[in-house]
């Protein structure tokens, strides 16, 4: 081992230049990060997952793909009681006034069909057939096949505009009270593909901006722009800039906690110019493996892996940088110093990233693809971080030499003046006034005279936290909207179109109900429909059902929608009653049964609409309630065996908790159980070992008490629960990174004890790692908060949550818990059980420590 640090440090500037080159090549080969990145929340789930058979099912049986995103532009007109006006209102001298109605009609629609034609080449192309105009359904008589449309425009755009003037559709886009109608914009491509910002960004400038289309719309008339692919873009946004923030944040941060560190800018800057070498080639090496197809990335993996590979990288740095300044204050010269400090660091380094690397890394058994990819990722930064800490950062410090420390730049002979290296930095300075010591000091008496005492009194108060976090453990959010900033545009537009419409009405939950021995377009058969529907509807109250719409009931079952219904079916003259029926049928019929073979008629779906929101913990809930409905009336109403697929935003968060819930069981027994045995192996000691792991799991749970009490004091009435990725990584991150510190403290007392008795190596170890430790966790958890400086809220979470588990961890756990219990577990204090318990044998001859400090 010696020689391999003896190569690092006689051969310093081939590692310089090899570190570089891998950087260059990180930079200029390997393809942009951002372009191998997967889009998308849901398509992360595994294969397995029921809402994707389901939704998988529905293309294969349907035409219209439901599973496109919206664009969502809502008029509403709230001055008046009657709400939006039609020409009918008008008296005979305003005739030539427009009415709000068809402004939609004559203005709105025509302009939003415009932008869906100047960007066709932004759509996806759909394999499908395209849906049948409405008009064409007239051709239709009841039962009979729809010929295909030979002659199609090939430029045809794959959007599609839907006003409250569809002949079907049309009545569910004006609101109850009339003062409120939805124009949907159908898009082709998923809710998050970064190709629908280019065209929500012209519907925006067109409601928002185009001053000559803003002179058309009758006064009082208010627009806005809502609906799935606007929630998407905005997150795309808003992810982006979060990250940019972070990144940014984390560098000025850093920079400024190791100049009031080191107080030197050379000696700052060499922890920084390694972990920014580290950055690259890592997301190089990550799009590298991603455009190989070995691995896959999630949109914000960079930002995820940029700050855990700071902040270790960072720590790595510093332990290195710190042995290596006590080697010089023994008066060795400059090689030797680099030369001793790996000696004595590498081993514990190694140790340390090892926990973490094993620790994150087993996230890759997760059943979640985005925890998968997250614990690949961030792995191999903390891989590449420790690699570049054992040899580009002592090639760094060799390069440098003594003009590390300017503008204090030492003597040659280092060891000649006391206190050499601690001129050059704050640290230092507080060491030589004193304050440091006398504090690590004062703390190690504390421990010695009350280990008990103080034990006890800490973990009374931070048990009340990790309570808390027992309790609400499940309390998570799954929402999209609950993540971006109130001012964004799609959640103002949202709650404007809540204000009119149910919650569930944009998110609603389809159910597919599959009967090989029923043909769903028959008479008959609608009616075994409506019997469904009809006991669905009866315990609407139990089930928080607000309507349901199927073939028998295509406008819905609510009282408005029965009216809606009738009007749509009156007859009109009799000359054309029968093609009016005709039609009607045919278009029900195309929109609520299969239409592809082999399931075709043998399909039918039944859409639910539920009183709370579909990205809520409680849709979750009332949709388990109407599956285990379906089960018990199905078999009593359909003759045969019927398959129920359900799919929709609700669906989708349901399969996302089932999975997140068994992942994080999976992982929590698995980082526990892999970091244990880390601990063993390298501190020879298992039971000591283990109350390592319980300490570090108890801070886990208080970080989660307290995150979670924080963000319930700033919104009350808001805060639907921590976001759905905080528990995991927060506690995968915690849980290996927190071993770090305790690592570095154990080995010490370690060494200490080969010179002293086991509780003065214990205070000693105390005092000497005391003021490195402290100022690692205080980098580490300022690399963290970074992450608060984006606008995502479950980014802001979990930057908090880390930031104050590592404060927590540095200033409690290690320094007070750890040291206290390993005091009383020497001084006998569980009796006959301490040996068992770690406490390190006595031999007979051994007379028993004094209990004080001085």
């Amino acid at each position: 081992m010696n020689r391999a640090f003896e190569i690092v440090v006689d051969y310093w500037p081939g590692w310089i230049i090899l570190w570089l080159t891998a950087m260059f090549l990180a930079i200029v080969v390997a393809p942009p990060f951002n372009e191998e990145v997967t889009p998308g929340e849901f398509d992360f789930l595994p294969a397995g997952s029921q809402s994707l058979e389901a939704e998988q099912f529905f293309r294969q049986t349907f035409d219209k793909d439901l599973l496109r995103s919206l664009v969502v532009v809502s008029v509403r007109r709230t001055s008046r009681p009657e709400g939006l006006t039609s020409k009918e209102e008008f008296a005979e001298v305003d005739r030539d006034q427009k009415s709000d109605l068809e402004f939609i009609e004559n203005d709105l629609r025509k302009r939003l069909e415009e932008i869906l034609n100047r960007h066709s080449d932004d759509f996806v192309t759909q394999d499908e057939p395209t849906p049948p105009d409405p008009d064409d359904d007239l051709q239709l008589e009841a039962g009979e096949e729809e010929e295909p449309d030979e002659e199609q425009e090939e430029d045809e755009p794959a959007g599609d505009v839907v006003t409250f003037s569809d002949r079907l559709l049309g009545q569910l886009l004006i609101s109850d009270d009339r003062q409120a109608s939805m124009v949907l914009v159908e898009l082709p491509n998923d809710f998050l593909d970064a190709r629908n910002g280019n065209i929500i960004a012209d519907i925006e400038h067109l409601v928002y901006g185009d001053s000559e289309f803003r002179s058309q719309i009758p006064p009082g008339l208010e627009l806005s722009v809502s609906g799935t692919a606007t929630v998407g873009r905005d997150m795309n946004v808003e992810a982006e800039n979060s990250a940019k923030a972070t990144e940014w944040v984390t560098m000025v941060l850093v920079i400024l906690m190791l100049l009031a560190i080191y107080r030197s800018p050379i000696l700052a800057m060499l922890p920084l110019v390694t972990v920014f070498v580290v950055i690259k080639i890592t997301l190089g090496v990550l799009s590298t493996l991603a455009a190989a197809n070995v691995i896959g990335l999630f949109d914000s993996l960079d930002t995820y892996v940029t700050v855990v590979t700071y902040g270790a990288g960072i720590d790595y740095c510093l332990f290195l940088i710190a042995r290596y300044r006590e080697e010089l204050e023994k008066g060795t010269n400059y090689r030797d110093a680099v030369s001793g400090a790996l000696a004595y660091t590498a081993a514990p380094l190694a140790g340390s990233a090892g926990t973490s690397i094993i620790g994150i890394g087993l996230m890759i058994f997760a059943s979640h693809k985005k925890f998968q990819q997250a614990g690949v990722g961030i792995s191999v930064g903390l891989t590449i971080a420790l690699l570049a800490s054992v040899t580009f950062t002592p090639a760094l410090l060799r390069l440098t030499g003594r003009w590390a420390f300017w503008p204090n730049i030492p003597q040659e002979n280092p060891g000649d003046s006391h206190g050499w290296v601690a001129r050059s930095s704050l640290l230092g300075r507080l060491v030589e006034s004193g304050m440091m010591e006398r504090f690590w000091v004062y703390l190690a008496a504390v421990i010695s005279r009350w280990p008990g005492r103080l034990w006890r009194n800490f973990v009374l108060i931070m048990l009340p936290f990790a309570v808390i976090a027992v309790l609400n453990y499940n309390n998570l959010s799954y929402g999209l909207l609950s993540e971006l900033p109130d001012d964004s545009r799609s959640v103002v537009g949202t709650r404007a179109v809540q204000e009119h419409f149910p919650p569930g009405r944009l998110g609603p939950t389809n159910i597919l109900i599959h009967n090989e021995e029923l043909n769903f377009l028959r008479e008959e058969q609608v009616e075994l429909i409506r019997d469904v529907s009809d006991r669905l509807y009866r315990h609407r109250e139990r089930l928080g059902l607000i309507d349901v719409f199927s073939s028998a009931y295509p406008l819905g079952m609510t009282p408005e929608g029965l009216k809606k219904q009738e009007t749509l079916e009156d007859p009109g003259t009799r000359a054309f009653a029968a093609a009016r029926r005709a039609a009607i049928r045919a278009r029900v019929m195309n929109q609520y049964v299969g239409k592809k073979q082999p399931y075709a008629e043998h399909v039918t779906r039944i859409d639910l609409v539920f009183d709370q929101d579909p990205f809520t913990e409680g849709s979750i809930a009332q949709l388990d309630a109407a599956l285990v409905e379906l089960q018990e009336i199905l078999p009593e109403l359909l003759p045969g065996e019927s398959e129920i697929y359900a799919l929709g935003p609700t669906a989708s968060i349901r399969d996302m908790k089932i999975v997140t819930d068994s992942d994080q069981v999976r992982i929590n027994i698995l980082v526990l159980l892999g970091v244990y045995a880390i601990l063993v192996l390298l501190l020879r000691k298992p039971a000591i070992s283990l109350y390592l792991i319980i300490t570090v799991f108890f801070s886990y749970l208080v970080t989660m008490g307290v995150t979670m009490t924080v963000f319930w004091a700033l919104d009350p009435s808001g805060f639907a629960g921590l976001d759905w990725k905080v528990r995991m990584f927060l506690f995968t991150i915690l849980i290996a990174v927190g071993e770090d510190y305790n690592i570095f403290l154990v080995t010490r007392i370690d060494e200490e004890a080969k010179r002293t008795t086991p509780v003065r190596s214990i205070l000693r170890a105390l005092r000497k790692t005391g003021s490195i430790i402290s100022s690692c966790g205080f980098i580490m958890a300022g690399t963290f908060s970074a992450l608060m400086a984006g606008s995502l809220l479950g980014m802001q979470q979990l930057g908090f949550a880390l930031a104050f588990g590592v404060l927590l961890d540095t200033f409690i756990v290690r320094p007070i818990l750890v040291p206290a219990y390993l005091v009383l577990l020497e001084r006998r204090y569980f009796g006959k059980y301490s040996e068992m318990l770690g406490a390190t044998p006595r031999r007979s001859s051994e007379v028993p420590e004094a209990t004080t400090v001085s």
